[in-house]
């Protein structure tokens, strides 16, 4: 039984961890500022802590007597963020939370990044040393964010491993969300030809690397990509929801240059309500960004193995998907 903290314990993957963890028999804190969305079951008591990870008191106070920090706060998704707030969160505030994890004798920290680091992709499968072109202020951000880190690791040896996770799905992940409804309801819209690559994971396999990232020695100081077994076309994965739940396939299909005018005419309308768009140039990274990846290095030194096909996962979150949508 250890003692662990996670922070952005709110989020869909945070709220994973922080169960898994207390069912493992750890003693579990979280810290979150939104707590997760509605029709989430909570099994587990936790020590919770509301607030912000750069708020110092509050993280001196959580982290008292920790031994393992899940680091999952960032700044993600909200199209209104200012790129200060995304620079702030994800890059500048990083260091100063490391060296309170590190005063306070913390004996492992992982730091959770994304491989939105890499942008679109133009050879794959990529790995760790592939060359990041971020195409988003939150993947500039989150790759600034690693290099804090490992820069951290370098000057100090304190322990840190650090994960990129591909897109991870399952009972409570929003994009599951979004697609099952819209399916659901046959209002989902193809755009562009769904022919390039998305590289799913399912949820218990990430909890599966995060245990292994915790207890294997040989990750502190590594880097690794954590994902699913194989990618697969944007069109395999919308068909894969069809066939799983039996719904039509989608019909309706636009052309992408008219889905980029619809999405930049969206965020302006939206922009004046100060409300997130329905759709945005930044969600139109899932119709045409190419994600696939070598997990060949989290194989070999984590003994990492995904054990979910595509369709299998979608399976095990039927239950969730069918109560609650």
């Amino acid at each position: 039984m250890r003692k662990i903290l996670v922070t952005g314990a709110g989020g869909f993957i945070g709220f994973h961890l922080c169960n898994y963890l207390a069912k493992q028999g750890h003693q579990v804190s979280w810290v979150y500022i939104h707590f997760p969305e509605k029709n989430v079951e909570l099994p587990f008591s936790f020590e919770a802590a509301k607030g912000d990870f750069r708020d110092q008191k509050l993280m001196q106070q959580a982290l008292k007597g920790k031994e393992m920090v899940f680091h999952l706060a960032s700044a993600h998704l909200k199209i209104s963020l200012e790129k200060s707030e995304y620079w702030d969160i994800n890059v500048h505030s990083l260091r100063p939370f490391l060296e309170l994890a590190r005063n306070n004798s913390v004996q492992r920290f992982i730091h959770v990044s994304s491989v939105g680091v890499y942008g679109n992709l133009k050879n794959w499968p990529a790995d760790e040393e592939t060359i990041c072109h971020p195409q988003s202020t939150y993947g500039e951000t989150k790759l600034a964010g690693e290099e804090v880190v490992k820069k951290f690791y370098e000057e100090t040896k304190f322990p840190i491993v650090i994960l990129r996770p591909a897109w991870v799905y399952g009972a409570g992940c929003p994009r599951t969300v979004k697609i099952y409804r819209t399916l659901k309801k046959n209002r989902f819209i193809m755009i562009g030809k769904g022919d390039n690559l998305r590289h799913p994971v399912y949820i218990e396999d990430m909890m599966q690397a995060f245990r292994l990232s915790m207890e294997n020695d040989e990750a502190i100081g590594g880097l690794f990509i954590i994902g699913g077994q194989k990618a697969i076309t944007t069109n395999e994965l919308v068909n894969g929801f069809s066939e799983v739940f039996n719904f039509h396939r989608p019909l309706l299909r636009i052309p992408y240059n008219a889905g980029k005018i619809i999405a930049f005419l969206s965020e302006k309308a939206f922009a004046v309500i100060k409300k997130e768009p329905p759709i945005s140039r930044r969600t139109l990274e899932f119709y045409d960004t190419n994600n696939s990846f070598d997990i060949s290095k989290a194989k070999k030194y984590l003994k990492f193995n995904p054990g979910y096909t595509f369709e299998a996962g979608l399976s095990d979150s039927r239950n969730w998907l069918e109560k609650y949508n």
